[in-house]
């Protein structure tokens, strides 16, 4: 009797060895499908950020490039202004403005061109006073030559106030396009910066897709992604406590056995 209940309890203890690492593979299994299902969220959800911060650089690139045509449209109009102002001679000006838009170069070059337009129609300025200077004293008697003379001086005077008020007009002008300048200069740093950033984001990005799908190959294939069975711990428990139900009665129904076999010994 004690060798047959030693057998029972070894082959019991083998059936429950079975049962523990069935349901220890099926735990592993339901595991290594939530890890996975988790770092292809995690994944997803970094990539859709990086999308988002791609789309918002995007539009802060072109809110600066709408900044910048605006800015050129009004550092224009300044200059057709300023042309308008200072006579017949400065029209020039607004077509450097033009081929300041048309060729893309940088702002101090244009700084640079402008202000050699300024310099050029002062000189011509001053080359004109001289010219009217020289016509009016050509001819005449002396005293006729004494009149005009003070009337040049005259003239020459007002000239020259006329010179200064427009060589500081032209210097708050120059001051003026020199800060737009440089605003757009930084504008321009700052989108290259952030084009600069959004190429290392996606990088990093490919990287670690990479990274994830090495894992993936590392993985064993026995515990690929499967659909989990639905209930089926329940059903572990319902088979255990019904195996147990019926280990008891089977011991119960042996141990009434064993009393009669005593009793009719």
């Amino acid at each position: 009797m004690e060798n047959k209940w030693s057998n029972e309890q070894l082959c019991e203890n083998e059936n429950d060895n079975n049962d523990l690492y069935e349901k220890k593979s099926m735990e592993n299994r339901c595991h290594m499908k939530a890890w996975k299902e988790a770092e292809r969220q995690r994944v997803e959800e970094e990539m859709r950020q990086k999308a988002e911060e791609e789309e918002k650089q995007k539009a802060e690139v072109k809110a600066q490039r709408r900044v910048e045509a605006e800015a050129q449209v009004r550092t224009e109009e300044v200059v057709w202004a300023q042309s308008s102002v200072s006579g017949p001679s400065k029209g020039k000006q607004p077509k450097v403005a033009a081929s300041r838009a048309g060729g893309g170069s940088s702002p101090m070059l244009w700084m640079r061109g402008c202000w050699g337009s300024v310099q050029a129609q002062m000189q011509a300025a001053r080359g004109h006073a001289v010219n009217v200077a020289e016509e009016a004293g050509g001819g005449g008697d002396v005293t006729a030559g004494w009149e005009e003379e003070g009337a040049d001086e005259e003239q020459d005077n007002e000239e020259d106030d006329n010179e200064e008020a427009e060589a500081e007009e032209e210097h708050d002008t120059l001051g003026a396009l020199t800060e737009v300048a440089v605003v757009v200069t930084e504008m321009h740093d700052m989108a290259t910066d952030r084009r600069h950033a959004a190429a290392e984001s996606h990088t990093q990005t490919e990287q670690m897709l990479g990274i994830l799908e090495e894992i993936q190959g590392c993985l064993d294939p026995e515990f690929a992604l499967e659909e989990p069975e639905v209930g089926l711990e329940e059903d572990f428990k319902e088979e255990e406590v019904a195996e147990a139900t019926e280990e008891r009665e089977a011991l119960k129904g042996w141990s009434e056995e064993e009393v009669e076999v005593d009793e009719s010994m």
